[in-house]
């Protein structure tokens, strides 16, 4: 199943740095990233993966997690 995975954080590129680490460790496959960056130092975050749909919700929840998140989207 094809989702896209939308990221909403603080802290800029630290941010990106910890939703990258965090995918590697999934098991999806990643067909494209891209990311925006807010004047402010937010930043959106647009994954779009292909997997399970229980390895995506797993996913979902661990980036969730992370203490600079401020939202996760599964579409």
């Amino acid at each position: 199943m094809e989702r896209v995975i939308k990221v909403g954080a603080c802290m800029g590129m630290d941010s990106l740095a910890r939703v990258i680490n965090t995918i590697r460790r999934g098991k999806v496959q990643v067909l494209e990233i891209s990311s925006k960056l807010g004047s402010n130092g937010d930043i959106n975050i647009v994954i779009r993966v292909r997997g399970e749909e229980s390895e995506i919700e797993w996913l979902r929840k661990k980036i969730l997690v992370l203490v600079d998140v401020t939202s996760v989207e599964v579409l």
